[in-house]
């Protein structure tokens, strides 16, 4: 039997084809559907994972920044306090010059003080020997008046006297000023 095919085992039922090619389909159908599922779980997986290295990059990218503000904090806050202390290290160079300065002029001020009292002395002195000096020619000046008076003479007519002798005329003392010169002790020299 050479010329017979070889029977298929199992044998096929020619009524039952339609139902297994029905089934057939289902099966190719819930596989697809099972590989539907899996890709889906695993896209879901890939998700949760991608959103998962999302969450914990945005968490490292506040935390940095937030580092970075901290640290931009801190050098603010060291470069202010720097600044302050400069300012305050020339405030009291400037401070420690003005109170310099405002003893200058007060010792200035008193050695001025003190000159220009020793310069009242000085001319209060020379106007009371002005004024001496003053009256002792006013004195000497109506005694020679007096003596020239016709009404002071012996007899009280003006007789005419002889000329007196040319006798040297006695010149009133020269007055001068004295120079005033401050000294180191802060007395005036004369």
């Amino acid at each position: 039997m050479p010329d017979t095919p070889a029977p298929i085992w199992p044998p096929r039922k020619a009524a039952a084809e339609p139902t297994s090619a029905a089934t057939r389909v289902a099966e190719i159908v819930a596989a697809a559907e099972h590989a539907a599922e899996e890709l889906r779980v695993e896209a879901e997986r890939r998700a949760s994972d991608r959103i998962a290295e999302a969450d914990r990059a945005a968490e490292l990218r506040v935390q940095a920044a937030d580092e970075e503000a901290t640290q931009v904090r801190d050098e603010a806050t060291r470069y202010e306090r720097d600044e302050r202390d400069k300012a305050v290290a020339s405030a009291r160079v400037l401070l420690g010059e003005a109170r310099m300065t405002a003893r200058e002029v007060l010792h200035d001020g008193e050695e001025i003080a003190g000159h220009v009292r020793e310069l009242a002395d000085s001319l209060r002195a020379n106007a009371e020997r002005l004024l001496r000096d003053i009256r002792d020619v006013h004195e000497e000046l109506v005694s020679r008046l007096d003596r020239a008076d016709p009404s002071n003479w012996p007899g009280g007519e003006p007789t005419p006297a002889p000329a007196p002798p040319a006798a040297p005329v006695e010149r009133a003392p020269e007055l001068d000023v004295p120079e005033f010169i401050p000294t180191p002790t802060g007395r005036l020299q004369r």
